[in-house]
């Protein structure tokens, strides 16, 4: 170790290995990590709340199990969950002044799993509003900004988790997806991220009738992604929903010979020079591991995607929502115009708005399935189609410009939506490189139904023979002005 940024980006794995030989505390490691988020939070504000004293506390008590040796599998390190997921007595605001009083009964399922492992939570993450957003601010909390560069956004819901991985004020962090909400963050932060098929880890109520919207882990490394995964998926009791233990393979599975179906843009999006470039660079470390690379073409339609995701997810749970949290404001800025107006667009969809996003789903469906039936093992494609936007752009209000078209302000930069409306899809999303803005870029690794050591082996792969971030010089500058 030659410094505090030093232990405070070091992975899961190195840690509990130097914790275990006595070579290095928890304690150690959670103050490193402490200075540095008192350094850089309030250029970034990634924590919507600290924990700090209980976390020092937790770390005295971790480094005396390691003493004993009786550390379990994640003990002592920090982990930050996002503020939309419960943590016993702790407030779930979900960055709402709505529910800046609603203090958790219970810790949710796999928080608690990693909470058992011996992990020490020490925030929650800041969230846009209702988590409604691609970009991370709210009224409550204020403006998310990107450690590589702040005059960008993180990225939403789950900005705050990638922020803080990316500026090292945490070593794990959770986070939630609906329309891109793990992987989003994941690809602007510069930091792995996985997007489960529904089912894999347990939830809570009302998700388990919102099949599109599941919780899951990030992290730095594939290391510590898979870890994670290990120790958090399974059955729950109160949760129908939850698919049997799934332990990833050791070895992965080899990617030599495997068949990779590249589709640049999936067919309907818009996609930035910069961030194709960086997608057909990182395509060669794949032909460089023996996989077999192939072009492919999606008839998916910006009209197509956009309609399905409409019909899908604003007529159901989100729409009651809404409605919901509109009933309980008592003044204007109880909620934010975002949120009225993502109302009011559901308010104006037609009466047949479902039954027409289901109708085109079943055709994106037969396009995904017609590609792994081909004998493709996974689809690669961009994560988003600009490396980010301002961190104070509003969605439904900012026009966003892409080779000079003007896309959907809410969802035309992403990627990520339709696997969400294809929601048995395991995806990881890995770093391509930076954008000359200094932000990341990044690939989804789209497997078939279920195949999450698929997805696994060629991230994991891929993240041996690509050049890293988090090292030498490539660490966040923090530049631009706020």
């Amino acid at each position: 170790m030659t410094g505090k940024r030093d232990l405070a980006y070091l992975s899961a794995t190195a840690q509990v290995r130097l914790f275990k030989s006595r070579a290095l505390s928890p304690v150690e490691v959670l103050e490193a990590q402490l200075a540095r988020a008192e350094e850089v939070e309030p250029k970034i504000n990634a924590f919507a709340w600290r924990f700090y004293d209980e976390a020092r506390k937790a770390a005295k008590q971790a480094e005396a199990r390691y003493g004993r040796g009786e550390a379990r599998a994640l003990e002592g390190v920090t982990l930050a969950v996002k503020d939309d997921t419960d943590v016993e007595g702790k407030v779930t605001a979900s960055g709402s002044k709505l529910f800046m009083d609603y203090v958790a009964p219970s810790t949710h399922p796999m928080v608690q799993r990693l909470v058992d492992a011996g992990a020490i939570i020490h925030a929650k993450t800041a969230v846009p509003e209702f988590c409604l957003m691609g970009v991370t601010r709210s009224a409550q909390f204020g403006v998310t900004r990107n450690p590589w560069n702040l005059e960008f956004t993180p990225s939403g819901s789950s900005g705050g988790s990638g922020a803080a991985l990316a500026a090292g004020t945490t070593t794990l962090a959770t986070g939630s997806d609906s329309g891109g909400s793990i992987r989003l963050p994941a690809s602007v932060n510069g930091i792995y991220g996985f997007k489960a098929p529904f089912g894999r880890f347990p939830t809570v109520a009302p998700w388990g009738v919102v099949p599109q919207s599941v919780y899951g882990p990030m992290a730095r490394s594939m290391g510590d992604l898979a870890t994670m995964y290990d120790l958090s998926n399974g059955p729950a009791p109160y949760d129908h929903t939850a698919l049997p233990k799934h332990t990833l393979p050791a070895p992965l599975p080899s990617v030599a010979g495997m068949r990779i179906a590249y589709s640049p843009d999936l067919g309907f999006a818009q996609v930035d020079p910069e961030v194709r470039a960086n997608t057909e660079r990182a395509l060669k470390h794949f032909e460089s591991l023996g996989a077999h690379v192939e072009q492919v073409a999606l008839n998916w339609t910006p009209e197509k995607v956009l309609t399905a995701f409409h019909g899908i997810m604003l007529t159901g749970y989100w729409r009651t929502f809404l409605e919901t949290a509109e009933a309980m404001a008592t003044a204007p800025d109880d909620i934010s115009d975002h949120s009225r107006n993502m109302l009011a667009k559901a308010r104006q969809l037609p009466p047949d708005a479902m039954e027409t996003g289901a109708a085109l789903l079943a055709e994106m469906n037969r396009d995904i399935d017609a590609i792994y039936s081909a004998g493709f093992d996974a689809i690669i494609c961009p994560t988003t189609g600009l490396p980010s936007v301002s961190a104070v752009n509003e969605p439904l209000r900012d026009r966003t410009l892409i080779n000079g078209v003007e896309v959907d302000g809410m969802t035309g930069w992403w990627l990520t939506h339709p696997f969400n409306l294809l929601y048995l899809h395991p995806i990881v999303v890995a770093q391509t490189g930076r954008a000359a803005s200094n932000i990341p870029t990044s690939i989804q690794i789209i497997a078939n139904r279920y195949d999450d050591a698929t997805a696994f082996a060629l991230a994991t792969a891929y993240e041996r023979v690509a050049p890293p971030l988090f090292a030498g010089d490539a660490f966040p500058d923090f530049r631009g002005k706020v």
